[in-house]
């Protein structure tokens, strides 16, 4: 570790002295946000990475990286980039296809003939998320099995053979369930496992010297620890993923300026063609006709007059941003060992106005948001909502209400932070639906709670049955 840390500080010592285009005050401004958003959102730490002439200028670290000791943050620290890590599964993939070793339009029923509509599905539906398999981990609450070891075939073999959501190629819904499958087909052309062929292919050659990951295990000592709270309670230590469940759709870990050097590869086209890169990068088409806010691992949109490929990552206990502008050479990397308050998507914001000298929107109170409610979603889940938060407030509940998954998030030690953070507010002065929308086969509403001087955000999830999949209360994003 101590190499590896050693590596990373050289490189951006030596890349800060060719190219200094931040100016004294942007950094300045960038210090003040970053340590701004920390004690406003309670999340413990950031580290962060700033891409300039296809260089990095700018690499810090802030807060702590563990509470539990006390351990101060350190660039050289590794944080989990979550779903960031599905841009370098696409590229693994889109790598085999510039060498010819499968096609884009190939169905994936040459390597997997057993999932759902295989010989339907094609590559480019699998990383673009058109292909209509359901997600494992859709829901806010970490499933039971979460918890537990398995295998990405068993992954595979279970969410890639229930019934689609939609038509192939239909319609655009986010699937981790897509990942699984895409990196068993890496495996199975490649013949190597896909860390061995991300390191081997892509870490090793962008000098990514701290990419890894650790499936199933806690962060080491050295790097960022992953916290969560429940509600307005207190830090705890977040649940640890399964062995097995990440490989493809997330679950890397790196540092900041590590994940910059990916994003220079990026920006100087230095693993795939022009031809991929071109392909990666534009919204997917729908069979209607019209374009998916996702290419090929990536979202794509427009900030001002400058086009983004970015992707945000979320993992228990961790939240990343990743945002590169191909034009501009520009590319910010935001991290933080919290999955709760969006300080990293805030970070990321603040950045991006800098280097872009875009105007500051003009603040809204997102108290005053407008509902946009789906009428065809079970009008009675409100009533459902309210009476869960009653009951979160007096630390009880009616467990027959929840499904199996949803019973064991609310272990003792959660139930008791929810009703701490909860009691001393008294019963909200505003209980309204805010959104509801049907996905994953669950209907699927989100409420604003509101008091004189505190308001919170509830997600409910039902299935189809009626009881509830998922219901979780976050601090305000």
């Amino acid at each position: 570790m101590r190499i590896c840390l050693i590596a990373a500080l050289a490189f951006v010592v030596s890349t800060v002295a060719h190219a200094q285009v931040l100016t004294a005050g942007q950094i300045a401004a960038i210090d003040k946000s970053v340590e701004f958003d920390l004690r406003l959102r309670g999340v413990p730490s950031a580290s962060l990475a700033v891409v300039r002439g296809d260089r990095i200028v700018y690499a810090k670290a802030y807060g702590r990286r563990s509470i539990f000791p006390e351990r101060p943050a350190d660039i050289g620290a590794r944080y989990n980039i979550g779903s960031v890590s599905k841009q370098i599964t696409a590229t693994a993939l889109l790598m085999l296809v510039d060498e010819g070793k499968l096609s884009l339009d190939d169905t994936i029923g040459r390597w997997m003939p057993e999932l759902t509509e295989a010989k339907r599905i094609t590559v480019r539906q699998i990383l673009s998320h058109t292909a209509g398999y359901k997600s494992f981990f859709l829901a806010e609450v970490m499933p039971a099995e979460g918890a537990r070891p398995t295998t990405p075939q068993a992954v595979a073999d279970h969410w890639g053979r229930l019934p689609l959501d939609y038509p192939p190629g239909s319609d655009w819904q986010y699937s981790n369930t897509d990942y699984t499958i895409a990196a068993l087909i890496i495996e199975r052309v490649s013949g190597q496992p896909l860390p061995i062929f991300l390191r081997n292919r892509i870490f090793g050659p962008l000098a990514m010297a701290s990419a890894t990951d650790f499936p199933g295990k806690s962060m080491p000592p050295d790097d960022a620890q992953g916290y969560t709270r429940y509600a307005l309670g207190p830090l705890r230590p977040a649940p640890i993923v399964g062995a097995g469940w990440d490989l493809g759709a997330g679950g890397l870990s790196m540092t900041a300026a590590d994940l910059a050097k990916w994003d220079i590869g990026m920006l100087r086209h230095r693993l795939l063609s022009e031809k991929s890169y071109a392909a990666q990068q534009a919204p997917a088409a729908l069979s209607d006709g019209k374009r998916a806010p996702y290419g090929l691992g990536v979202f794509v949109d427009t900030v001002g007059k400058h086009r983004r490929v970015y992707h945000p990552g979320s993992e228990h206990g961790f939240l990343a941003e990743n945002r590169v502008y191909p034009e501009d050479g520009t590319a910010v990397v935001v991290m933080v060992n919290g999955d709760f308050g969006n300080a990293q998507a805030d970070i990321a914001d603040q950045i991006e106005r800098l280097i872009f000298e875009l105007p500051t929107p003009p603040k809204r109170d997102p108290r005053r948001s407008r509902p946009n409610v789906d009428e065809a979603i079970r009008p009675e889940d409100l009533a459902l909502a309210h009476k869960l938060v009653d009951q979160l407030r007096s630390g009880t509940l009616d467990r027959s209400l929840l499904t199996s998954d949803v019973e064991n998030y609310f272990s003792p030690a959660v139930l008791k932070d929810y009703r701490s953070s909860l009691e001393a507010l008294g019963a909200p002065e505003t209980f309204e639906r805010l959104q509801s929308n049907r996905s994953g086969g669950q209907d699927a509403s989100i409420y604003r709670l509101m008091w004189a001087n505190e308001w919170l955000v509830a997600v409910l999830r039902r299935d189809p049955d009626g009881r509830v999949a998922s219901f979780k209360i976050y601090a305000p994003l």
